[in-house]
């Protein structure tokens, strides 16, 4: 095993080291990649002001860098872009869904370094709510428009329009009373509502009107709703509680707290 030295520069902004390895160690077509924690670094001076760029990119260092060339290819410790994966001990990077499972309940309340002030627990508890109640309104949704994509775009050739109402008037009551009731409890806007229903009625009466089934209205501004002539369902909803106005109701860190404790008197792990 032999050891070599050469100089560098460290760009603390861009997070990149810049080097040339000596002759002792083999040459890549591309830039070498060096893990930082591989190489000893001793400060020698601070290299001249970049004169160009803004002023918080001025402030760079100089570095007397020591590295080790072992027997195989790869460097101690680091890795070499160009080798094969197996002679390079970097371990890989974390794929898409483990990264999304970072933002799970039980990250987003618990594994903090610190407990959540009061305030962001309200915010916690109300956007899960709110998710909640999209979430219904928008699976509702997708059952009429995924009707209506096959009505459009599919084989799907009904024998007249009223087979088509019949067929969707249920899927249709269902999304419009849960868009009423998300509305009610005070999480969608009356008009964001309105507009969300208009979607529906729009693609019912396109791919009603694709089929040949139904003529397309003469005048573009007529409601959607009355040229299929379906009636909207009546709304009678008065707002509800919410879960935590209610007696009984216990907050993620209270049952937590209860489980540590019922976890102790046990004594199980």
């Amino acid at each position: 095993m032999s050891s070599s030295q050469t100089t560098g520069q460290l760009d603390i902004y861009s997070n990149s080291l810049h080097l040339s390895l000596p002759s002792g160690l083999p040459q890549l077509s591309s830039p070498p990649l060096v893990s930082l924690q591989s190489l000893h670094l001793e400060p020698l001076h601070h290299l001249e002001q970049q004169k160009r760029g803004s002023a918080n990119r001025q402030g760079r260092q100089g570095f007397e860098i020591t590295v080790v060339a072992p027997e195989s290819p790869a460097l101690a410790g680091g890795s070499v872009s160009g080798l094969p994966r197996s002679q390079s001990e970097s371990k890989p990077s974390r794929g898409k869904v483990a990264r999304r499972s970072l933002y799970s309940c039980y990250t987003l309340y618990f594994r903090r370094w610190r407990y959540y002030e009061d305030r962001a627990r309200r915010n916690l508890r109300n956007r899960a709510y709110n998710i909640f109640m999209k979430n219904r309104y928008k699976k509702a949704m997708k059952k009429v428009l995924r009707y209506c994509a096959e009505l459009e775009f599919d084989d799907k050739q009904p024998d007249s329009f009223q087979q088509v109402m019949d067929e969707v008037k249920d899927m249709l009551d269902e999304a419009c009373e849960i868009i009423d009731e998300v509305t009610v409890q005070g999480v969608l806007h009356k008009n964001t509502a309105a507009k969300h229903k208009d979607r529906l009625f729009i693609a019912i009466l396109r791919g009603s009107v694709k089929k040949g089934l139904i003529q397309k209205p003469e005048d573009p501004f007529t409601p959607a709703w009355k040229v299929i002539g379906y009636t909207l369902p009546e709304c009678n909803m008065l707002r509800e509680p919410r879960p935590w106005q209610l007696p009984g109701w216990k907050s993620p860190w209270m049952l937590k707290r209860e489980w540590e404790k019922w976890r102790k008197l046990s004594g199980r792990k």
